[in-house]
Formats: C-alpha cells, structure tokens, sequence
C-alpha cells in the first residue's frame, strides 16, 4: 500500500514539474534551436567577420548555430544511435533560406559546408529526422520565431540601445508563449550585450520553456549591438568550393 501511494505520488510530481506541451506529447523528445545576433558576434571576435563564399548576403537578422533534439526525460541530447546517416551536401542545396538564416560569416570567407556538416554528426543523425527535414525544420521554427521583427515590433531594436532582459523574454512570452534563454557576452563600454537566444519546443512543434535552461551570466539591462554590412570583410579561402543559392541582399 505504502509503496502504491509513493508510486502515486511521485506521478503527480513529474506532472507538475513537466512542461504542460511535453505532458501532452509522447514522442519522449524536444528540440533547442540556438540563435545567435551576428552583431555582437562580429563584435566580440578578434578575426572580424568574413561575407560567406555562397555569393548569397546572409539576413540581417538571427542566425540558426544549433538544432539539438533532446530526451525529455533526461534532458540529454540524443547523440548515440547505430545507424547514423553521412550528411551528403546535395540533399539540402534547394533549402530556401538556408544560406541566409543558417549562415557562417567566420573568417576566412568560407561556404558554409563545415557548420552544416558538423550540425549533422552531432545533432542531426540521431534525431529521427531526415537530413533534409532536420534542416527545414530548424528554419521553420526560425521563421515562426521570427525574433527580430517581434522584437522591433516592440522598440527593441539592434541600436546601441539598453533593453531590460524582461522586457525581452515577455516580447517573445506574449508571442509564442514561451520564454528563451537569453546569453549574453561582453561587448563595448564593459557592457553585456545580447549574444544568442534558445528556444524549445516540444516533439509535436509547440514552443515550450526550455526544461533544463543553462544559466548564463547577463546584467538587468543589456545592449543590443547594431550589425551592419560593412561589418562583413571579404577574406577568401581557396580551399572553398561554393555552391549558389537565390537570397535577398542585407540592409546597409
């Protein structure tokens, strides 16, 4: 009987602790989407940022750095499986805003194949996904997301300007009814500025808070870095072997 009631018990503790979205969703996994503000990137590196090689501008807006699919009972990224698929380059070159969402503007200039094709060994394999539904995936719930339009939307724009971290989470609370982890990393005059956002989303799509967010260090308020075109040198490797896609020109 005893053993029956903690049985019990510890039921209704795992109801209450998990996200409402995961409770309702049996698929044992949920997605975190990383998406880094290319000006304080540019910002903070000492190499600068380099125009990637595609021919195709990168958005002025937040790029995709991670799509990891995780178990949500342990938190743990699914990493281990027997049968992990090579990535194969020609199955995502017709990806519509790939170059531009999913861009590396490291230096040197560079294709953007080596992110791509790390993000698949590491994440993408184990996920259940196809390589190609992997990528479109992480692009559709970057466009859902659609950071910084809600954020201008808002006043909160890439200005130079002080924004409170709350009045960030509550832009995106009050949109997709879920909060990011916001991390944040040194920039001018000393001061914390915003660096990449992550979102979580349970295994049918709906956005959730994250379950297990990393903490990082941020102040009440932090800047957010302008990210302009003339921040992107070009700086060619010759090693680099680019393939063309359609994309819209970034705002000067």
């Amino acid at each position: 009987m005893a053993s029956c009631r903690m049985a019990l018990l510890l039921g209704l503790l795992l109801l209450v602790v998990a996200s409402p979205a995961i409770a309702d969703d049996d698929s044992g996994i949920y997605y975190q989407l990383a998406l880094m503000w290319p000006g304080a990137y540019c910002e903070q590196t000492s190499a600068g940022c380099c125009k990637p090689t595609t021919g195709v501008s990168p958005a002025r807006d937040f790029y995709i750095t991670g799509f990891t699919v995780l178990n949500a009972t342990t938190d743990a990224a699914v990493t281990g499986c027997s049968n992990k698929v090579p990535y194969d380059p020609n199955l995502i070159t017709g990806i519509q805003g790939l170059n531009q969402y999913w861009s590396n503007i490291r230096c040197p200039s560079n294709n953007g194949q080596s992110s791509w094709k790390n993000a698949w060994k590491k994440a993408g394999a184990c996920s259940g996904l196809s390589e190609k539904d992997y990528f479109e995936t992480a692009l559709s719930f970057r466009s859902r997301i659609n950071p910084l339009v809600r954020l201008k939307a808002k006043g909160i724009e890439p200005d130079f300007g002080l924004y409170g971290l709350k009045a960030i989470t509550k832009v995106f609370k009050s949109g997709i009814n879920a909060t990011p982890v916001i991390q944040c990393s040194k920039g001018p005059f000393d001061k914390y500025m915003l660096f990449q956002l992550y979102f979580c989303a349970a295994g049918n799509g709906t956005f959730i808070d994250c379950p297990a967010p990393q903490q990082y260090t941020c102040s009440k308020e932090i800047l957010f870095h302008p990210f302009k075109k003339w921040m992107l040198k070009q700086q060619l490797n010759q090693d680099d072997d680019p393939f063309q896609l359609p994309g819209v020109a970034m705002d000067n």
